[in-house]
């Protein structure tokens, strides 16, 4: 139960903050969504706030789904959270490499990510609720 709780929570917290990014940068309307070569062109269009409200949304939704698995599980806090945090770091991942992002980017969301989901169960196991 924690960790669906934690997974709901983070994954929402994504959710909500992909949608502000999508607001501010909008898809162009002549492009389509499933074409991999309007993708790129879209992905190479975008400014660098932009990535930054991607990792910012990954940093925070890694760190909140361990955390709160963590404080929410009775027996395995630690390993509830780790467990939370990985399926969101997995899909984190496959997200990422779906489509044509700048390996900087790349790099930097995919270790900040880690590590937040990490710091979010390591943090959590130690909390009494």
């Amino acid at each position: 139960m924690s960790i669906l709780s934690g997974l709901a929570i983070g994954l929402l917290i994504i959710l909500i903050i992909r949608v502000v990014a999508l607001a501010y940068y909008e898809f162009p309307k002549e492009l389509t969504w499933f074409n991999p070569e309007d993708m790129k062109t879209y992905v190479e269009s975008l400014p660098d706030s932009a990535f930054i409200l991607l990792i910012s949304s990954h940093v925070v939704g890694a760190f909140l789904t361990s955390l709160i698995a963590s404080l929410i599980s009775i027996k395995t806090r630690f390993a509830d959270g780790i467990i939370a945090g990985s399926i969101v770091f997995v899909f984190i991942l496959v997200s990422n490499f779906t489509f044509d992002f700048p390996v900087l980017y790349l790099m930097i969301d995919t270790l900040l990510s880690a590590v937040a989901a990490f710091a979010g169960a390591s943090f959590g196991q130690g909390r009494d609720v």
